[in-house]
C-alpha cells in the first residue's frame, strides 16, 4: 500500500518522500506495539480465560504430552481435584510434572486409561 501512496503522490503538487513515511510511521508502530502488547495482556483472561488452569479437553487433545492427572492440588491459587501432568519424555513418559513443578509417576494413570479403553472397546 505505502508504494501505491508514494507513486501516486507523484502527480501532487510536493511528492512524498521516503523520510514522510518514516517520521510518521515509526511513532505510531511504536504507540501500536505498547498498545498491542496492553491490549493482549488485559483481553487474554477476559476472552480466553488463560489465567485459569489448563481445562481438561486441552489436556485429551495432546496425549503423548499430557495426561490428565486425580491429583489434589492448587493450581494458580485455586483448588482442584484433577490437574494436567505434562509428560517428561527424558524419562520414557513415566514421570510427569504438575503445574507447581511436582514430580509424579505416570504409571498408574496409563494403566488406568489403558483398563478404561479395553473397557469401552478401544483396544
Amino acid at each position: 500500500p505505502n508504494v501505491v501512496v508514494l507513486a501516486k503522490s507523484q502527480e501532487l503538487g510536493r511528492a512524498l518522500r521516503f523520510r514522510d513515511f518514516f517520521t510518521n510511521g515509526l511513532p505510531l508502530t511504536i504507540i501500536c506495539i505498547f498498545v498491542g502488547a496492553a491490549l493482549s495482556a488485559v483481553m487474554a483472561p477476559l476472552v480466553f480465560g488463560s489465567d485459569n488452569s489448563l481445562p481438561k479437553w486441552a489436556c485429551e487433545t495432546a496425549p503423548a504430552s499430557c495426561l490428565w492427572m486425580d491429583v489434589t492440588g492448587t493450581v494458580r491459587d485455586v483448588a482442584v481435584s484433577s490437574q494436567a501432568c505434562i509428560v517428561d519424555l527424558a524419562t520414557d513418559g513415566e514421570m510427569c510434572r504438575l503445574w507447581n513443578g511436582t514430580w509424579v509417576s505416570t504409571l498408574g494413570a496409563i494403566s488406568e486409561a489403558m483398563q478404561n479403553m479395553t473397557a469401552e472397546g478401544g483396544l
